[in-house]
């Protein structure tokens, strides 16, 4: 839902934005748009870090590279494609979004990528569920 965020991004408080290399256009983008007050976090899964590069963001924006290569499988030598950004992703919401706090009023504006892990689909619903129980 790139193009059509339920948040502009101009007004954005905090953000989360989730996707590996393939999502890399889509992200630079985002990051362009978002005003200079803008803080959270970015998570991109790479497979090594000649994928990694400099991102213009705003200050309080920090980008995390997930480097499969680093967590290495029995199968291929890599960790399997969306399980760095799925455990992204929950880790994110134990930290931001416990359960046993309340909403701090604060907007979250997400984005999440990786459109062929079915690992990283299942944390983002989970964390839609999450976002959702919390507006009742």
């Amino acid at each position: 839902m790139l193009d059509d965020p339920l948040v502009p991004l101009s007004t954005a408080n905090r953000v989360l934005f989730v996707g590996d290399s393939a999502d890399l256009p889509s992200i630079r983008r985002i990051l362009a748009d978002l005003p200079g007050d803008a803080y959270g976090q970015v998570f991109i899964e790479i497979a090594s870090r000649v994928q990694i590069e400099t991102l213009a963001r705003p200050d309080g924006v920090i980008v995390h590279w997930l480097r499969r290569d680093l967590r290495c499988s029995r199968i291929d030598g890599l960790a399997p494609r969306g399980s760095l950004a799925a455990r992204a992703i929950a880790a994110w919401a134990a930290e931001w979004m416990p359960d046993d706090a309340d909403s701090d009023g604060a907007d979250v504006t997400l984005w999440i990528g990786c459109a062929t892990s079915p690992r990283v689909d299942r944390a983002f619903r989970t964390l839609r569920d999450r976002i959702h129980a919390t507006e009742d």
